[in-house]
């Protein structure tokens, strides 16, 4: 499973360079294998619209201003997916294609947060004051079906990429669970003034499945400041 990049908050709302987009690169190594991954982050009226893509897949994200998520549309050409999902209250409306195959079906949750993008879907919340957060996330490798994971700050430090320092916030992601966060974990950073995700490193499966680490690689567009920020209790 993705889960770094497929799989997306806050109490403080971060609003966006109004009315730019930002474009970022990032460079995933797997073993010796490399991908290129692109993002484009464009601010909405009411949130803001993600998109990842790399050569198989085109991802869109929809969060609302306090950084839910709120639809999610998928497509992949290698696992054969094409599907949107859209929360409704606590449940979330699944159409389309999945694994080949018709997909039409509803999940329910509850009040915690939706987030299918772990890594960008928590910037917010990575610079705002909780220190932990617990969230839903719909699970490509089990039938989207929806699964609890938990993110914690574990402290600051500075990082160097691409011959620039950042200093950052980490984290650390887990299933949520006593037994089931023994079974996987993860580390993302953010910078510490913007919440910009810089780095992953953990596995995109169970034990036994390779490290992966994703570093930002390019700022293709100029870096986006935060203009405001707003406390809500969401």
């Amino acid at each position: 499973m993705r889960i770094f990049f497929l799989i997306t908050l806050s109490s403080i709302l971060i609003t966006p360079l109004i009315g730019l987009s930002q474009e970022l690169e990032y460079l995933e190594v797997t073993n010796n294998e490399k991908m290129r991954l692109n993002i484009n982050i464009t601010p909405l009226s009411n949130g803001k619209e993600l998109v990842f893509t790399d050569i198989h897949t085109y991802s869109k994200h929809i969060f609302s201003p306090v950084g839910y998520t709120q639809k999610w549309l998928h497509k992949d050409e290698k696992d054969i997916h094409d599907f949107e999902a859209v929360r409704k209250g606590n449940f979330i409306h699944i159409d389309g294609v999945f694994k080949g195959e018709r997909i039409q079906k509803t999940v329910e949750i509850d009040e915690k947060r939706w987030i299918n993008k772990l890594d960008h879907g928590l910037s917010s919340w990575a610079i705002g004051n909780e220190d932990e957060l617990v969230f839903w996330t719909l699970k490509l490798s089990s039938d989207l079906d929806p699964i609890e994971f938990r993110a914690e700050k574990v402290g600051q430090e500075a990082i160097e990429l691409s011959g620039e320092e950042y200093q950052t916030v980490k984290v650390k992601l887990t299933l949520d669970g006593m037994l089931l966060s023994k079974l996987w974990s993860a580390y993302c950073w953010y910078e510490r003034e913007t919440g910009l995700f810089l780095k992953f490193e953990g596995t995109n499966g169970g034990p036994g499945t390779p490290l992966t680490i994703i570093k930002l690689d390019h700022k293709l567009s100029p870096q986006v400041t935060p203009a405001d920020k707003k406390t809500d209790e969401g």
